[in-house]
């Protein structure tokens, strides 16, 4: 109905042109309105075979299946990855304990709802002769993410050697660019995972130190803003069922599922592997999530990254770790 043409009617024919609108109009009230198809979950991933269940979901249909529509980022990034999530470009993100931390300076409302894996010998310190001895470490340059959770694994390789930061040149290096760094002679050591171990490997250089000698500190899940838990409470309740529905299934059918993420990271990669990987079902998830005294407990492992951050100077505040997860999303 077009009121502003109502109002142009001559006088003497208001009345019956009047009632003419008031009966378009109730007809209009009394249609029923269409309910708005909800946005899609908008959900970035680096490329790490522990977040692949959700890219398996997907193509399988068990998002789908439970009315829920997902679109999956990867900026093969993690800088980006995680600057974009903290801009709201994603509503939720597949990351670290540690880069989790670590986004709280800028998205203190950061909550994870699902673990999805261990790494257990996936994250690797690379160089070009496995060292013996301090003096072969003390002065090296080494390359991780600055301000992420590979900060804690060198320390603990440099611990291993009764060294410490102040005996190395630490450089700030994406994940994905250290086999390039390396081979090119900018770093002697240098922190990352697959599929950037391999093609490091495969130009010479060797594993010095893995998360195999630190079981439970690197642990990665899916985490969503705390208005997205608020508003979308269901549908992320769906999402993790669905998750945890493809993981049963790619446990059944290694093969097939290996196969359809090769097509679906076409590209991107074609190691879909999960060699040094341990994928956590449900049963783990409820165990993980709670409190602990050792690396088998996640806020445990939290609260170890916090005390390293505030050490060295990227977190003003200490976030309580058991605010930083959310276990009502599980099934």
């Amino acid at each position: 109905m077009n009121l502003p043409e109502c109002q142009s009617v001559p006088r003497r024919r208001w009345l019956h042109y009047s009632a003419g609108c008031v009966a378009a109009l109730l007809v209009g009230c009394g249609r029923p309105s269409s309910p708005s198809k909800p946005a899609p979950l908008r959900i970035g991933v680096d490329l790490w075979a522990g977040y692949y269940p959700l890219l398996l979901a997907k193509e399988l249909g068990y998002l789908a299946s439970a009315g829920v529509e997902v679109d999956i980022g990867i900026p093969q990034n993690t800088r980006r990855l995680l600057s974009d999530f903290s801009a709201g470009a994603y509503d939720g993100a597949c990351v670290s304990v540690g880069d989790m931390i670590t986004l709280t300076r800028t998205s203190p409302d950061v909550r994870m709802v699902l673990a999805s894996d261990e790494s257990a010998g996936g994250d690797v310190l690379l160089g070009s002769q496995v060292p013996t001895e301090a003096a072969q470490i003390r002065g090296k340059r080494i390359g991780t993410s600055l301000g992420g959770f590979g900060e804690l694994l060198v320390l603990r390789f440099l611990a291993r050697f009764g060294l410490t930061f102040d005996d190395v040149k630490l450089l700030n290096v994406d994940a994905a660019d250290v086999p390039l760094q390396l081979e090119r002679g900018e770093l002697d050591f240098g922190h990352t995972w697959e599929p950037y171990v391999s093609q490091a490997v495969s130009r010479g250089f060797k594993a010095v130190y893995s998360s195999a000698d630190t079981p439970g500190l690197i642990i990665d899940g899916l985490m969503f803003h705390k208005a997205v838990l608020e508003q979308r409470a269901d549908a992320v309740r769906a999402l993790v069922a669905a998750w945890f529905r493809a993981l049963d299934w790619w446990n059944s059918h290694p093969a097939e599922g290996d196969q359809r993420l090769q097509v679906l990271l076409k590209g991107k990669t074609d190691d879909v592997s999960r060699n040094g990987i341990r994928l956590l079902g449900l049963a783990e998830n409820r165990a993980k999530f709670q409190p602990g005294e050792t690396d088998a407990s996640l806020p445990h492992v939290a609260g170890q990254f916090i005390e390293h951050f505030v050490a060295r100077g990227y977190l003003m505040t200490r976030p309580r770790p058991e605010d930083l997860f959310d276990v009502r999303m599980l099934p």
